[in-house]
């Protein structure tokens, strides 16, 4: 969802302020104030800026910038990287901010402001009703996997919980200060400086790997090989034996049987270095198993698979088809044609994960190819490009598998889920079937404009009142008052609001917030029921208070 338009509205008090030009139709003098506007020096004046201040600002500015600065590189916003708050909270603070966001970007938007480091922006959010709380585990990740050490600090200030990842996350990115920070806030356990040393070396950031270790080993052999197949993956031949020196042979230890989880050899096979032909002889030599790594489908996810699968093939590396899956699902049409020319065959589990993956991604040339070697899933492939809503990928679909195939309930349903409203549109000319599970859908997944949309044409509406105690435990305040408003009935006997009670397993302010938007509304309650239901005694105490306050 990161990309955003620039909105093209007026502006006024533009930092940017030029004079303008003569009234007289005589040539303009050397000193004529309108030449500082030469695209050279916008140019320059540009390079300074960060993109979003170009895109939200410059090209805003008169039509000379809107010109120069027309392309969508220059018209689109990026929400991980800082975003003038002005412009933010102009798009973002509004009441109809979220309707045409799906859940998924409604749950994206914290995680990228986060990484951009606007705490100004974050507050924005924050202040909103209709957005589930972004003071959670995965905003905190993002912050930290940009090492936004403020926001970092600021999200902690406020009770943001901290998991087991949050470290491996700024590891990952290489933010030492970060690492600092966490290990020093609650964040020093083995298994969390473990799990970061090892996503540091898969980024390839082998200093601060040694520096989280501290000189000792990994505790337990998973996790050592981990490490040492992380280092496989990215570091050069040199640095492999120097850690493998260090952490294996000086200690004496020995290669564990083969885990799928910690297959180093595979690991060097789609590495990106250049030398990883070298590593993989090299750990041959140590003595790694070539047979059981699953090295044709390593190779298949790497740019030049054909090359790689190539050189395992003269080694005597068994073909495998997890080699075409794999293939397919990274979207390389030319070396899944490679190994399905050889006679390698899928069988359904693996037809099926391939496809659903190439269609998720709109793939409709790996399609082709899995479609022309008699390997295409048909209906997995279908609802798949749906959800993802690529329209262009469904109707290629129709047009070969058949509308009696393609165009099915489930087809809408996942449709409805995703964020594509002319897919909407486009199946419901052809007469796609829909019912209540594609309201149930949209109003789950989808977005408030998807529902109304469904609304408006008549789709069939659940009846039984458990839509709106879905959206009450997420915090959807938007999503109910978009079922209110669409006349979308609750259970008359009080279920909605015991449902709503009986499934939360927690009780946060937003929570709060639904659950009382849900009595201010007239929502049926049986008092005595809801308490016996719920789990949390916050949640108790707090139907208790209101019990008090409306009886």
């Amino acid at each position: 969802m990161e990309p955003q338009r620039a909105s093209k509205r007026q502006r006024t008090g533009s930092p940017l302020t030029l004079p303008s030009p003569p009234q007289h139709a005589a040539a303009a003098a050397p000193s004529d104030p309108s030449r500082v506007w030469l695209p050279e020096f916008v140019q320059r004046f540009a390079a300074s800026l960060p993109p979003n201040e170009v895109a939200c600002i410059l090209r805003l500015v008169n039509k000379a910038a809107a010109a120069q600065y027309r392309g969508p590189q220059h018209a689109t916003i990026r929400l991980s990287q800082p975003v003038p708050h002005r412009e933010f909270a102009w798009r973002w603070a509004g009441p109809d901010a979220m309707r045409r966001l799906v859940r998924s970007q409604r749950e994206a938007l914290p995680r990228l402001t986060a990484g951009s480091g606007s705490i100004a922006n974050l507050e924005v959010l924050l202040a909103r009703e209709d957005v589930a709380n972004p003071l959670n585990h995965a905003t905190l990740h993002a912050a930290a996997a940009a090492g936004q050490m403020e926001v970092c600090v600021w999200l902690r200030e406020r009770g943001c919980p901290v998991n087991v990842l949050v470290l491996a996350a700024a590891a990952g990115g290489g933010h030492r200060a970060v690492c600092d920070w966490l290990l020093a806030n609650g964040c020093s356990e083995g298994d969390m400086v473990e799990a970061a040393a090892a996503a540091a070396a898969r980024a390839g950031h082998v200093g601060l790997m040694e520096w989280l270790l501290g000189g000792s080993v990994p505790h337990g052999r998973a996790s050592l090989f981990l490490l040492i197949r992380s280092v496989a993956a990215v570091c050069d031949l040199p640095t492999l034996q120097r850690l493998h020196h260090t952490y294996l042979d000086s200690r004496g230890e020995e290669l564990v049987s083969w885990d799928p989880e910690c297959c180093v050899i595979g690991a060097a096979i789609a590495s990106p270095s250049a030398d990883w032909q070298a590593k993989v002889e090299w750990l041959e030599s140590r003595g790694y198993p070539r047979t059981t790594c699953g090295a044709w489908g390593w190779a298949a996810c790497t740019p030049d698979a054909l090359s790689r699968l190539t050189w395992l093939q003269q080694r005597g590396y068994p073909i495998e088809s997890s080699a075409a899956r794999r293939a397919a699902e990274t979207g390389n049409v030319e070396a899944l044609e490679g190994i399905l020319g050889q006679g390698v065959a899928l069988d359904n589990f693996a037809a099926s994960a391939a496809t659903s993956e190439a269609a998720r991604r709109g793939n409709v040339a790996v399609m082709q190819v899995l479609h022309a070697h008699g390997a295409l899933s048909g209906q997995s492939a279908v609802e798949a490009a749906a959800g993802g809503g690529h329209l262009h990928a469904v109707a290629w679909l129709v047009e070969t598998l058949g509308a009696d195939v393609a165009l099915t309930v489930a087809t809408f349903a996942c449709a409805a889920a995703g964020r594509s409203r002319e897919l909407l549109v486009w199946l419901r000319e052809r007469n796609c079937p829909w019912d209540e599970d594609c309201f149930r859908s949209a109003a789950g997944n989808g977005s408030e404009e998807q529902l109304e949309w469904l609304a408006e044409h008549g789709c069939p509406m659940p009846v039984d009142g458990l839509l709106y105690a879905w959206a009450a435990i997420d915090g959807q305040l938007g999503m109910l008052r978009c079922l209110r408003r669409l006349g979308c009935p609750w259970s008359p006997d009080g279920r909605t609001f015991a449902c709503a009670v009986g499934w939360a397993r927690g009780f946060e302010e937003q929570l709060g917030r639904a659950l009382g938007w849900l009595l201010d509304e007239g929502c049926p309650v049986d008092w005595g029921e809801a308490e016996a239901i719920a789990v949390d005694e916050a949640l108790k105490q707090w139907l208790r208070a209101q019990q008090q306050q409306r009886t």
